[in-house]
């Protein structure tokens, strides 16, 4: 690999662990370590759904992640007290997953947390900086995407409608 490569690949792998380890000490923060990464991103993503809940479907489309991972995971959430179960009132069937008022106060303060870090992001950029980041990440989501699709096909299958 030449300069650049070994550089650009350095890069990348450092920001994305420094990244991750940033969310984990969000998260240890804002829950006391009472919630895992995994466990997080399903609170989002009940958090980021409808007002009347979201189905194990959903949130396992949403995180590309198994029906019986996502089972276990609200499982461990409700014994948590971050979510509630309920039956759909148009579908008994049908079990629909909200958040709790812990669950909603874990939502919002790790959305928080995340826009805090977007700005402090922002304003160590210069004016000119800020659209050239976008278009550079912007590029480099795309090419990843475009990869991720060659190798394992649609990313986020049930978006793609």
């Amino acid at each position: 690999m030449d300069a650049f490569g070994n550089e650009l690949n350095r890069l990348l792998v450092e920001t994305y662990r420094i990244a991750g380890k940033i969310e984990q000490i969000m998260l240890e923060d804002l829950s006391g370590g009472r919630l895992s990464m995994a466990e997080m991103r399903a609170i989002e993503s009940v958090g980021g759904g409808r007002p009347n809940g979201r189905t194990v479907t959903e949130i396992s489309q949403d995180l590309d992640i198994t029906l019986p991972s996502v089972t276990a995971m609200v499982k461990r959430l409700e014994a948590k007290g971050y979510v509630a179960k309920q039956r759909s009132a148009s579908d008994a069937r049908q079990v629909r997953i909200s958040l709790t008022e812990q669950g909603f106060q874990a939502f919002v303060g790790y959305r928080f947390a995340q826009r805090k870090m977007i700005n402090a992001v922002r304003e160590s950029l210069s004016a000119d900086e800020c659209p050239m980041l976008m278009h550079a990440l912007q590029g480099l989501n795309g090419f990843f995407r475009q990869k991720i699709e060659e190798l394992d096909g649609p990313l986020f299958k049930d978006k793609e409608e």
